[in-house]
């Protein structure tokens, strides 16, 4: 029998062994972001597909926000709840159909990029893309992305970045032959624009492209004036990206201490020459003990030497990211590699306020470590007994194989994930919460299970963990109150003392208004502990006018406190000034719902705001007399 060789062949390979690697893992369930990206989030369940619904989901990654917010991502959520509702079997199976199309694409795009004269030429491409696209879907560290279905929003932006490498590719190869190129290099604006409508990591694409011209493309073009032009345009690109950055970017985003973090910038980027030579070791050597998902028990880095491991770090970072420049026409491929794994960190390992480390960042880095080491195993002379290499490459990629099926079949069973996070994480106080769910979930919703007992043992317990969120207090609360125990003050009043003092993540306005939903559902909670843990919120962050109008709702209708109403739609009125929209339908709302004062006083602090002028008080005047 001939060895596979064929394209159609090989892409069958691929779809099939990648669907085996991830099959056990669909029955899984929702975890982490999930839960309030999708699972409480009722703007994406949707009942029809009509626009109006599309378009509010779309816009409802972020409350009071526009189309701007990974709308194609967040709509692609709705379509899910109407064929599934909140099934996380359909949700986790449209992840791996996407999967699956970015690995036919790699095997693409790498089967180009080795097709190359300055890689190798045709010979051996099909068979080496093939393998380096089936290792790189099946690959263990890609498990977590693939069925978390909230980093759907990386994956179908990535589709998206793939096509447009392609397309610059194809439009590149057409010009150095001095063919019509422009139709394929101008397709790569509409295809970036609809991968940041999925996630803006796909901003990344410049760089990428970059990397492409420094290592195999080499700026080449027919004419020495065209290859010129070629350079200078990216020369300038740079410059202008570089005074953006330092000009604009960096004053924007850098902090001696970031609100929503236990560090500042510096250490921020200190600690990702920490975490950078982690994924490396996590894409060389995925061993199941180091990949926990979750690393809120990662101490951030003070200086070089706190810990050492900073420094080291930093120094393999700059021999690799130096030697792929001075390599670069030696060895294209490898160069082309390491920049691609750096320039696919750009974004997330840079001075944003971004958590310092997720395994989802890695999905296309993962291509570049394994562009460099084929670079590096084509290299290895072994003429007498090529053979050898192919079985090595072989074993490598069936051992990844198993441990990603392993790992699959681990995320495919709730509790079995929950446990397996929490035994490898124990100072995690995101996987001890997650553990307790699942005690909480094995209740069945009655009071007497002996599984309330272990929830609430175990939510205390993430509760006290150091620099642990509110999540396991919430948890403990919400646990107590529906098992119709008493709830102790000093979970309560640990809780508030967090907002106040403790690091305010998102996990910390979701889980409030967590708090704040189960209220509405009649849940005995003490209203004047949930009001004090707002109002402590409130104090120290700006949250989206969609925060407040629904507290604002809450106090109104469930308290019956006007007085706090009033101030509360007047701060709804000062967020949402670069919202009017928003604001003159807050007004509408409390007018339509018979709300005359609270529905005054918005539009008074909007028009000493300078807005909603166009609405005149004597309106809501009118329609209170008509009352």
């Amino acid at each position: 029998m001939k060895p596979i060789h064929r394209t159609p062949l090989w892409a069958a390979l691929l779809l099939l062994v990648t669907v085996a690697v991830y099959w056990p893992g669909l029955s899984g369930g929702f975890i982490f972001d999930d839960i309030s990206t999708i699972v409480d989030n009722e703007r994406v369940h949707a009942t029809t597909l009509d626009a109006e619904s599309l378009i509010r989901a779309a816009r409802s990654f972020e409350p009071g926000g526009t189309l701007g917010s990974r709308p194609i991502a967040m709509s692609s959520f709705a379509v899910d709840y109407v064929f599934g509702e909140l099934d996380p079997w359909g949700y986790k199976l449209v992840g791996l159909l996407v999967h699956l199309a970015n690995t036919l694409l790699i095997f693409m795009l790498v089967r180009r990029l080795l097709s190359l004269p300055s890689v190798g030429g045709e010979a051996w491409a099909v068979a080496a893309s093939g393998a380096v696209a089936l290792l790189w879907a099946i690959h263990p560290l890609q498990v977590s992305t693939v069925l978390y279905v909230v980093q759907r929003m990386e994956t179908l932006s990535l589709t998206f970045v793939l096509l447009a490498l392609l397309a610059y590719l194809r439009g590149r190869n057409l010009q150095q032959q001095g063919r019509r190129a422009w139709p394929w290099l101008l397709a790569c604006l509409p295809l970036v624009g609809l991968g940041m409508a999925a996630k803006e990591s796909a901003i990344l694409f410049p760089g990428y492209a970059l990397g492409l011209e420094l290592t195999v493309l080499g700026f080449a073009a027919t004419s020495a004036r065209t290859a010129r032009a070629w350079r200078w345009s990216y020369a300038l690109a740079v410059a202008a990206a570089a005074a953006t950055f330092l000009l604009l970017i960096v004053p924007q985003y850098w902090s001696d201490g970031y609100l929503t973090r236990n560090f500042g910038t510096t250490e921020r980027l200190l600690t990702q020459l920490r975490v950078l030579p982690m994924y490396l070791g996590q894409i060389l050597l995925p061993l199941p003990g180091s990949m926990p998902f979750y690393y809120d028990h990662l101490a951030p880095s003070r200086g070089l030497l706190e810990p050492a491991t900073t420094l080291l770090g930093g120094l393999l970072l700059t021999a690799l990211l130096l030697s792929a420049l001075a390599l670069r026409r030696r060895v294209p491929l490898f160069a082309l590699g390491v920049l691609w794994f750096f320039a696919a960190h750009a974004l997330t390992s840079n001075v944003v306020a971004l958590e310092l480390v997720f395994e989802h960042r890695n999905y296309f880095a993962l291509l570049g470590v394994l562009l460099a080491l084929t670079d590096l195993v084509r290299r290895i002379p072994m003429r007498d007994s090529p053979t050898l290499k192919y079985i090595a490459v072989a074993a490598v990629i069936a051992g990844f194989g198993v441990l990603a099926v392993i790992r699959a079949s681990i995320w495919g069973d709730p509790f079995l994930l929950a446990t397996d996070l929490a035994s490898k994480n124990p100072e995690s106080g995101r996987a001890s919460a997650d553990l307790a769910a699942a005690y909480l979930e094995m209740t069945d919703g009655h009071q007497n299970s002996p599984f309330n007992d272990f929830a609430m043992r175990e939510f205390e317990r993430g509760s006290l963990l150091p620099g642990a969120s509110i999540v396991s207090d919430q948890g403990l609360i919400l646990t107590a109150a529906q098992a119709g125990r008493p709830i102790k003050d000093e979970w309560w009043l640990r809780l508030i003392d967090k907002v106040k003092h403790g690091t305010l993540s998102p996990e910390t306005t979701g889980a409030l208004f967590g708090l704040l939903q189960n209220r509405y559902k009649d849940v005995p909670l003490n209203d004047d502990h949930l009001i004090d843990a707002f109002l402590a919120l409130f104090s120290r962050a700006s949250l989206p006018p969609y925060s407040y109008t629904q507290f604002g709702d809450y106090v109104l209708v469930k308290v019956g406190d006007e007085q706090l109403a009033d101030q509360v739609f007047a701060l709804a009125m000062e967020r949402s000034q670069a919202h009017p929209d928003y604001a003159r339908k807050i007004v509408q709302v409390l007018r339509s719902e018979g709300h005359l004062r609270q529905a005054r006083v918005a539009l008074d602090r909007a028009h000493e705001l300078g807005m909603l002028m166009e609405i005149s008080r004597d309106d809501l005047d009118v329609d209170d007399q008509a009352n």
